[in-house]
């Protein structure tokens, strides 16, 4: 029970501003539109905060998904200083024929600051949660940007390099087995070509606070289908002095309809220890329907095998899931799967989370 709390608090306990792919539906295919930096989450322009109430939330006005719910006109505020910050907490659940356990978790707690204009940013996130109830000053994440032109930025400082679906809940497959967990920031420089068909992306990136960082070069190719829906390829070559790995993948989000939408990806990985390779994949899907303005049902399925000569290795859920975004600055996560551990026994258990996140 120990082990399972600790492992859910640090594949969990990272996670970033959230960013929605699933917004590609609606035709917005590049995600600097709502976003400071080019790969998406993080900081929000004036744009992507008015759609967050125009394209995500039930009820509310452009006013009031202002910062401080507008409370500062938000032209003054925009004329020196973008300003954003994130809370977010979740209650899990896992219950099986040997346990029945369940825990609140305080997730995230900080606040971003951007100095933005036309060929340049600065942005950094204070704030982070220690032993769940100390909150220090620290900056979590920070970058500068240069856009020499509208197509083109380049970026460096601490933050997560692109890889796979830019999704914050790390407890997924698709992101704890590649390594994007706790600590899954690093110090990074990337470039990226912004296109009206493609996306380009190549980073250099190293660990930081761990005893043997990684050292990792990663490239990610996306390309735009019919407005409403992309396909990406992903690199990644990293290495450290007790393990070198390899990973390949690729993920893609369809926009069948404005309320229909999938969101899949898949990771194939190779790491090698002491001469001895193991090769291992997971995969990731989401089939959403939009029930109404600001409520998502969806279908949840993902899969990981560690190693694929061990089938003891196989880890799988499948459940349903449900978003809800009821006013700008709100929004409820929540998902119930039935996950199977090969590794401990072939019956099905309860593994459920619900997510609590405000922005500021």
């Amino acid at each position: 029970m120990i082990r399972f709390l600790v492992f859910l608090f640090c594949c969990v306990g990272a996670s970033l501003a959230r960013a929605y792919p699933e917004l590609t539906r609606f035709q917005y295919n590049n995600c600097a539109a709502c976003h400071v930096a080019p790969s998406g989450g993080g900081l929000l322009t004036s744009y992507g905060r008015g759609l967050s109430s125009e394209v995500l939330s039930t009820w509310g006005t452009e006013q009031e998904a202002g910062f401080l719910h507008g409370a500062v006109d938000r032209e003054t505020i925009e004329k020196y200083l973008l300003f954003g910050g994130d809370i977010r907490a979740v209650q899990v659940h896992k219950e099986d024929a040997r346990a029945r356990v369940g825990k609140f978790i305080k997730m995230q707690a900080d606040l971003a600051v951007g100095w933005v204009r036309d060929f340049y940013a600065f942005v950094i996130n204070i704030g982070e949660l220690e032993n769940q109830d100390d909150w220090r000053p620290n900056g979590t994440s920070y970058y500068a940007m240069l856009k020499p032109k509208d197509e083109l930025s380049l970026r460096v400082g601490r933050f997560t390099p692109q890889y796979g679906l830019y999704l914050p809940d790390h407890i997924l497959f698709v992101r704890s087995f590649l390594g994007f967990g706790l600590g899954s920031n690093r110090d990074t420089a990337e470039i990226q070509w912004t296109g009206e068909n493609f996306t380009g992306n190549v980073s250099q990136s190293r660990q930081v606070n761990v005893a043997d960082p990684e050292s990792a070069t990663s490239a990610q190719v996306q390309s735009y289908l019919f407005d409403s829906s992309k396909v990406a390829l992903n690199y990644w070559k990293g290495n450290s002095t007790g393990v070198n790995r390899s990973a390949y993948g690729f993920w893609t989000v369809l926009g069948f309809k404005q309320n229909l939408y999938l969101l899949s990806e898949f990771d194939w990985q190779k790491k090698t220890i002491a001469g001895s390779d193991t090769n291992g994949t997971a995969h990731y899907n989401k089939l959403g329907y939009t029930v109404m303005k600001g409520l998502d049902l969806f279908i949840h399925e993902e899969a990981q095998q560690t190693d694929l000569n061990d089938p003891q290795s196989v880890v799988t859920r499948k459940g349903l899931g449900i978003q809800f975004y009821p006013r700008p600055h709100f929004e409820v996560n929540g998902v119930w799967t039935k996950q199977v551990v090969q590794s401990l026994t072939n019956e099905e258990g309860d593994y459920a989370w619900l997510i609590f996140h405000y922005y500021l």
